[in-house]
């Protein structure tokens, strides 16, 4: 596992596009999709894993969304601790993609696109938050969780 962060590559939207469209009908009937994460982030690095924030009326997802993922070649991943569903796609860390499946327009949902959005518009605390994912990278020597961000990313979300 190469547990160092990526440069930002210009291609990963093209790469959240070409994926979604399979990912929003296998998931049907989601209400929305979006490019979360580091990779959504111009200019920011990150783990080169491509994060796809889907918003749900209701969690209990339908049976064949289950087996319409695994088509996609989609594994589930467990809940991570959260109201969400995430399944990843990849042979390893870091995935390729991870997709979060969450309740449409409730916290999860809001703090995704809030965080992202706060990102692409304050250039510095992107670069305090890469230099947070480089050091949690050295300190574990290998890779982190959303956990281990939450110090920093609580206050931005909560408007401090």
């Amino acid at each position: 596992m190469d547990a160092r962060l990526a440069a930002y590559d210009p291609r990963w939207p093209d790469l959240y596009r070409q994926e979604v469209a399979g990912v929003i009908t296998a998931l049907a009937p989601a209400v929305a999709a979006e490019h979360v994460g580091s990779t959504s982030v111009p200019g920011l690095a990150g783990k080169p894993t491509i994060d796809i924030a889907v918003g749900v009326e209701n969690l209990a997802l339908p049976p064949v969304a289950w087996s319409r993922m695994k088509k996609l070649g989609y594994h589930y991943g467990g809940d991570h601790g959260y109201p969400q569903h995430v399944f990843r796609k990849g042979e390893a860390v870091p995935w390729q993609f991870l997709v979060h499946v969450v309740e449409y327009d409730r916290a999860m949902w809001r703090d995704y696109l809030r965080f992202r959005d706060h990102l692409r518009t304050h250039p510095q605390d992107a670069a305090r938050y890469a230099d947070l994912k480089a050091a949690l990278l050295a300190e574990r020597g290998g890779w982190y969780s959303g956990r281990n961000k939450a110090q920093f990313i609580r206050p931005i979300l909560d408007g401090e």
